[in-house]
């Protein structure tokens, strides 16, 4: 097992939400690893400024283009940025449902679940990264403030309990996802289980997420928004740039192991303790 590419499925509520495990996923595509990213819905509800911002003149001062655009053109807008926001990173596998946002919902949406589950069993992913189905949960979970994120991994997590289970004529075994990572976002960052040092994706993520031209982006706001997050915590994990995680549940191992990030730490100076927030080569 030490030597097999993993497959990593994500799945997340609005097509944005994937630029929180963006780098990581990168990290990954680059090794060889499979990745396939799911979009709940088509986010058609979701974070359409332009149409607020534009309502919000008088009527003759409006701009038609943007206050006749229909749902789907919208939707079909957000599905081109995600799938070049994906192309970014190495993932080629974009799958986009055609769930209704704000509210998704999965007692309305009950079919979800199992969508998900048909996924789980044809990817049989090692990795899922989805959101927190928890509004108070495991390591302390900062309150939700978007339902469908929280319902989106209650689909997730019901998903993975019906794949373990065999079906009278199923034809394909049952499957255990072996593990489920949260996006550190979501928590506060005293909670996360592990960083990953993303630092070489930073221009990537900018890129990424002034592509979300939808949602009014452009590229000095992402490099804003990205570099005050990912700084954020890349100074908390010692990098300059960095994404953090929650897992779903604690790993068996056979030993302990320590990252080299964590090993150096035994020896280095506050010097050298700057310099890697700051990216600088250390001689």
């Amino acid at each position: 097992m030490a030597n097999e590419n993993l497959r990593f499925m994500v799945v997340m509520a609005h097509p944005h939400d994937f630029t929180h495990v963006a780098g990581t996923c990168g990290i990954h595509a680059k090794m060889g690893d499979s990745i396939t990213w799911i979009s709940m819905t088509s986010g058609r509800m979701t974070h359409n400024e332009r149409l607020s911002d534009e309502l919000q003149k008088p009527v003759e001062q409006q701009d038609k283009s943007i206050v006749e655009q229909t749902a789907e053109s919208y939707a079909a807008e957000k599905a081109a940025e995600l799938k070049d926001v994906a192309a970014e990173f190495g993932v080629t596998e974009v799958e986009i449902l055609e769930f209704t946002d704000k509210p998704f919902v999965v007692e309305r949406q009950s079919k979800s679940i199992e969508v998900i589950r048909e996924f789980i069993l044809k990817i049989r992913p090692h990795i899922i990264f989805t959101q927190s189905p928890y509004i108070s949960g495991p390591h302390g979970l900062i309150p939700a403030t978007n339902n469908d994120h929280t319902e989106t991994g209650v689909a997730v997590m019901e998903a993975k309990l019906l794949a373990q289970l065999p079906r009278y004529g199923q034809k394909i075994a049952p499957y255990v996802v072996p593990s489920t990572f949260f996006p550190g976002v979501y928590f506060d960052n005293s909670q996360w289980d592990f960083a990953v040092d993303v630092s070489g994706f930073f221009e990537n993520r900018v890129t990424a997420e002034a592509m979300y031209k939808s949602q009014g982006h452009d590229e000095q706001y992402a490099r804003r928004r990205v570099g005050l997050k990912l700084g954020s915590d890349g100074a908390i994990a010692g990098v300059p740039y960095a994404e953090g995680f929650v897992q779903e549940r604690f790993q068996t191992v056979s030993h302990i192991q320590l990252s080299d990030y964590t090993l150096k730490k035994g020896t280095e100076t506050r010097k050298d303790q700057l310099n890697n927030i700051a990216g600088k080569t250390q001689t």
